[in-house]
């Protein structure tokens, strides 16, 4: 093949469009140093214990779309009843406030700016079942094996392509344990993502093509 073909080619392999990646994450630490700067946390500190969440509701940048409690619920419950790091912690209006956390298969969705990185800490029972979050550029689960922080579970991404929502979840895999409540949601909007290997492997070889084919031109 000519290097004026070869390099028609990578013309058009770069101009093709990538494709989304993330990392995903269950260490806070490690997911706080990839973002880069201190994402935009929601630790429900300007909450009151008591306070409904309606869906729609918006606060602090984050809107709560929907609540996905079964028969029991469709509001979100600001409690002071479980761990957290302010005092007070986002869970579940069950039941007409019989119960304020979030049971095992329970959900909620929020929206956002449009963002490279969400985190979000789950307290829980350990080994209780998975908690993850779910975005249009992926998914992160966490199996609830191990704290990353008091009696937090953490999962987290980050994406080379911006998102605007995510689905909060939780699922024991049958055994009905995978409660829990949120002590604080990370955005971390000015993260910056890191080339996609194969972006950088076309890079190079577009060099070395345009080399190649400049040094052909001076034999000739």
């Amino acid at each position: 093949m000519s290097a004026r073909r070869l390099i028609t080619v990578f013309l058009f392999l770069t101009s093709s469009p990538a494709l989304a990646g993330i990392v995903t994450y269950t260490s806070s630490s490690a997911f706080n140093t990839a973002i880069g700067s201190p994402g935009v946390a929601e630790d429900y500190a300007t909450f009151t214990a008591g306070t409904l969440i309606n869906p729609g509701s918006t606060f602090n940048g984050i809107t709560y779309t929907s609540f996905n409690l079964g028969a029991l619920g469709t509001q979100g419950f600001i409690s002071n009843q479980f761990n957290s790091f302010t005092g007070v912690s986002l869970g579940a209006n069950q039941n007409n406030g019989a119960a304020e956390f979030f049971f095992d298969g329970n959900s909620f969705d929020i929206t956002f700016a449009p963002t490279l990185a969400i985190g979000v800490f789950f307290n829980v029972n350990l080994n209780s079942g998975t908690f993850g979050i779910t975005t249009s550029a992926g998914t992160v689960t966490n199996n609830g094996s191990t704290y990353d922080t008091s009696t937090f579970v953490f999962a987290g991404l980050v994406s080379d392509t911006p998102f605007t929502s995510a689905h909060i979840f939780s699922d024991s895999r049958g055994n009905g344990t995978a409660s829990f409540n949120i002590p604080e949601i990370i955005l971390g909007q000015n993260a910056q993502a890191s080339p996609e290997p194969g972006s950088i492997a076309l890079t190079a070889l577009g060099a070395g093509l345009l080399t190649a084919f400049a040094r052909r031109r001076k034999l000739v």
